[in-house]
């Protein structure tokens, strides 16, 4: 397979290659760690790909705090 057929394949497929990645991780790792740590792990991975998404956009913490905790005043 030439590197143009296999980038025009990834670039038609990339959801379905996606979600088969993603899938294949959640399945290991309940199988490896057990249901509770598994769902312990992905909220660990999501607050951290939430607060740098925030850190990406240069909104920091004390924009975070801002918004959920906003002036009375």
């Amino acid at each position: 397979m030439s590197a143009k057929i296999f980038r025009q394949f990834l670039s038609e497929h990339w959801g379905k290659i996606l979600g088969g990645l993603v899938g294949l991780l959640i399945g290991l790792s309940i199988l490896i760690f057990g249901f509770w740590r598994s769902l312990l792990l992905f909220s660990c991975i999501a607050v951290g790909v939430y607060l740098g998404r925030l850190f990406d956009r240069h909104e920091g913490l004390q924009g975070l705090l801002q918004r959920i905790w906003p002036d009375s005043d």
